[in-house]
């Protein structure tokens, strides 16, 4: 358990406590400094202000001693601004109200005399000199680390306790995120597979079709020579059916245009399809690999090379 003893006088005040009581105002009842940046947030009344400065003080310098960063930090909640201190998480300190009942001032009786419909509190929060320190109110750690004044002990033995939990819930939310770093990272190496896989799928797909297309166009060609050897037997041989020449020389060029067998037989290009038939899931769940055709087609979407996901032809990857 760490230890913070609280001094009943500090000569030199932590720089966060000395913004602090800069920030503190002239009134005399309450102080109030939630509304300004750069500065602890307080809300109690002016008689603890002493007590809860020192008490700041000790903390801040306990959790700097042991390496936590301190700041003040400004956010937007439901449209207002919230000023909040961190130490791993944010802080709040305030002193607790009690509810009592209403006392009509003589001001609110004229005001209800003119206008009897004017509905006054029925209770009202007063301070009760207890202070409290922990997560701020409608804070989703409201209840992981709060400590209070109570009736056998002071807030000043509390503070141990405080910064063991702060130190316990950073180790948990270190923990959490090596695991979702760790998941994602699974996620990541899997979708990768997945997309090679569906890579191969792709190109052996594409080859199949081209291959038989030629199969196709060389079967077209050879029975269009064996139409034109016949058409010229059959005209050899004085027959009354007339054949054209120049139909018959047009035939046997077109027939040597579409035969593959007419040029040296490569590997065809890549495929320009979509994996989105063979891909089972988000395209874009995960960065794209970046080549300069990818790039040209979808410069919003690359990302830095990544190495090793899957076999090399499927960096070369152009999606439409």
């Amino acid at each position: 358990m760490p230890t913070i003893d609280v001094p009943e006088s500090v000569d030199r005040l932590h720089r966060l406590v000395r913004a602090t009581c800069k920030a503190l105002g002239r009134s005399r009842t309450v102080v109030d400094t939630r509304g300004r940046p750069e500065v602890i947030p307080l809300y109690l009344s002016r008689l603890l202000v002493d007590r809860d400065l020192r008490i700041m003080h000790a903390l801040l310098t306990a959790a700097e001693n042991r390496g936590y960063a301190l700041e003040t930090q400004t956010d937007l909640h439901r449209g207002e601004v919230v000023h909040s201190l961190v130490i791993a998480f944010p802080l709040a300190l305030t002193e607790r109200t009690t509810k009592v009942r209403h006392e009509s001032t003589p001001q609110e009786v004229r005001q209800q005399q003119r206008s009897p419909w004017t509905r006054l509190p029925k209770y009202d929060e007063e301070f009760n000199g207890r202070l409290a320190i922990g997560a701020p109110a409608g804070s989703r750690y409201q209840h992981s680390y709060s400590y209070s004044d109570g009736a056998r002990w002071s807030l000043e033995s509390r503070l141990g306790h405080l910064l063991r939990d702060l130190e316990h819930l950073a180790s948990e939310a270190e923990r959490q995120q090596r695991e979702r770093k760790l998941r994602e990272a699974e996620q990541q190496r899997q979708w990768y597979a997945a997309i090679a896989q569906a890579r191969e799928q792709q190109v052996e797909r594409h080859r199949a079709r081209v291959l038989i297309e030629q199969v196709k166009a060389w079967h077209q060609a050879v029975e269009i020579r064996a139409f034109c050897h016949a058409a010229r037997a059959q005209a050899d041989s004085a027959s009354t059916l007339a054949v054209e020449p120049e139909w018959l020389q047009w035939a046997e060029e077109y027939a040597a245009k579409i035969d593959p067998l007419g040029s040296p037989l490569r590997t065809p290009p890549d495929s320009r399809e979509a994996l989105r038939e063979l891909l089972r899931g988000d395209l874009y769940a995960h960065p794209w690999p970046s080549t300069p055709r990818a790039a040209d087609r979808f410069p919003r979407r690359t990302t830095p090379t990544i190495r090793d996901h899957g076999p090399a032809h499927w960096r070369c990857l152009v999606l439409t």
